[in-house]
């Protein structure tokens, strides 16, 4: 999910660099399991989870991400979360399904299209790829994990609580004009967008993708990965996620 004048008179003092000179650093912020931040690094490939219209994959801080994981990875799968973003689309700008889906894929395209270079400045080191969402939602293993993370939501309650608590707290942000009964159908949109990409992650860790990097936080994906929510695809459980933040500098 996406996350957040002066008087013509007066010559403002500058609270921070202009936006083509800022720089970022990449860090760590956690590492789920616990025990795999000293070792996650011996692995030679990652998956980069690209959210659309997310302020964290600007250019400037994209570039930050990728010479980070080519000074640590082999190979990296850049995933643009395409197909899926258009439940945020729908939840956010009332958009229907087939417009949402249309200008889903087309953010997706347009991103590939405006950052790739920023990847290939650092293939000398890395090899980065880029896959879709929407390529493996058209995956036979995906519908396959998909089914069972439905079923997995709906007879276990502490992995629904967890699913549905992470949508509730973002569209407590981002939803303050909805009556209650819109905030929960918007609470059992962002868990449908959950399902889905936890299928597809199940996907890719099948492929040999075994760390997952996202500048941001996956609390239940993070939960999964720490040993919580024993009934979920054993991909996800087995998944290693790294959390990553920006710092400006």
């Amino acid at each position: 999910m996406p996350s957040e004048a002066t008087s013509p008179l007066t010559i403002p003092k500058p609270t921070s660099p202009p936006a083509h000179r800022r720089r970022y650093k990449t860090e760590i912020a956690s590492v789920s399991p616990v025990s795999s931040r000293p070792t996650f690094e011996e692995h030679s490939d990652c998956f980069l989870g690209v959210s659309l219209e997310n302020s964290n994959f600007r250019p400037i801080k994209v570039r930050s991400m990728a010479e980070w994981i080519s000074r640590r990875f082999s190979r990296c799968t850049v995933l643009v979360g395409d197909s899926i973003h258009r439940i945020t689309l729908e939840s956010t700008r009332d958009l229907r399904p087939p417009e949402s889906l249309t200008e889903a894929l087309h953010l997706g395209h347009e991103f590939i299209n405006s950052q790739s270079q920023i990847f290939d400045d650092f293939r000398d080191r890395t090899d980065f790829t880029f896959i879709k969402c929407s390529e493996v939602q058209t995956w036979d293993a995906y519908q396959s994990y998909h089914r069972t993370l439905w079923d997995y939501f709906n007879e276990d309650i502490n992995f629904r609580a967890s699913v549905e608590a992470f949508g509730r707290r973002y569209h407590s942000k981002h939803s303050n004009d909805a009556s209650e009964e819109e905030l929960e159908r918007r609470i059992q949109m962002s868990s449908d967008y959950f399902l889905e990409e936890f299928a597809i992650f199940c996907c890719l860790k099948e492929r040999d993708l075994p760390v997952m990097l996202y500048p941001g936080s996956f609390s239940t994906l993070s939960e999964i990965a720490a040993g919580e929510h024993e009934g979920a695809p054993k991909e996800l459980r087995d998944l290693i996620v790294v959390s990553l933040k920006l710092q400006g500098r």
